[in-house]
């Protein structure tokens, strides 16, 4: 019996050990053939791109381009809660000589009849005053013979935003024989848009006199009465007497309403 005993137990350890030494075997066959398999690389997700045409139709890869940047669409212009702000960009862009920036805070015509006026000498601004739901806005400088207003009307709100929509350029000659020689000179030059003391019929009639070569000489203005205003007298070209009706005031200005050839 005893015998017996001593036979299984040696059996069982002859079993453990063979049962060792298979596992063993295992486990290095199976960590040779993981030393044997080539590494593998993970690839982390790129980011989408686009395929766009360059010039010539040549097709480029890039990223993924957000869509405001390829739209390219303008941006309104800045509200303008001041019709003073309003005039003074207009008049800066003017002066730059910036006809995009002046169509931001003007209309066309409005820019079209200031950028049609010479910007020097420099005017200076003289005030913004209410009238009709809207504001005028003056700038002006002085010459020799009178003075030049630059009236910008400014209309809109302050929730909405104020922009120039009209320029008027005037001429105001602070006596009446400044008004006639200008208009003459205007007519010596043969220049129509450099009589800015005259109405359009006045500037008319004189321009419908022939030669020039024997240009009138000023006699001098006299007061015709307060419906007549002054007559200004010009003699020595074809007529033997030319008379320029002249009308206003020291606040107004003076203009040219009438012209007269006198013959006998």
């Amino acid at each position: 019996m005893l015998r017996t005993r001593l036979a299984i137990a040696a059996l069982v350890t002859i079993v453990a050990a063979a049962g060792g030494i298979t596992a063993g075997v295992v486990s290095a066959h199976r960590n040779a053939a993981a030393l044997d398999r080539p590494a593998t690389t993970v690839t982390p997700p790129t980011a989408p791109t686009t395929t766009t045409h360059g010039a010539g139709g040549t097709p480029t890869t890039g990223r993924t381009t957000d869509v405001t940047e390829t739209t390219g669409t303008p941006t309104a212009p800045p509200r303008i809660p001041d019709p003073k702000v309003a005039a003074r960009r207009l008049f800066d862009a003017w002066q730059a000589g910036d006809r995009k920036a002046a169509l931001q805070v003007a209309s066309p015509g409005a820019v079209r009849a200031l950028f049609a006026v010479e910007p020097t000498p420099v005017p200076h601004f003289s005030n913004c005053r209410s009238r009709n739901l809207g504001f005028d806005c003056q700038y002006g400088y002085h010459q020799d013979s009178g003075l030049w207003f630059i009236v910008m009307r400014v209309e809109g709100g302050a929730s909405a935003g104020y922009q120039v929509v009209s320029v008027e350029v005037n001429w105001r000659f602070t006596g009446p024989a400044d008004a006639a020689k200008d208009l003459v000179d205007a007519w010596r030059a043969n220049d129509r848009t450099a009589a800015h003391g005259a109405s359009k019929a006045a500037v008319d009639a004189i321009f419908r006199l022939a030669s020039r070569s024997n240009p009138p000489r000023p006699l001098g203005c006299r007061f015709g009465g307060l419906q007549t205003g002054f007559l200004c007298d010009y003699t020595g070209g074809e007529s033997e007497l030319l008379v320029l009706r002249v009308q206003g005031g020291a606040s107004s200005g003076w203009i040219v309403t009438q012209v007269t050839e006198v013959t006998d």
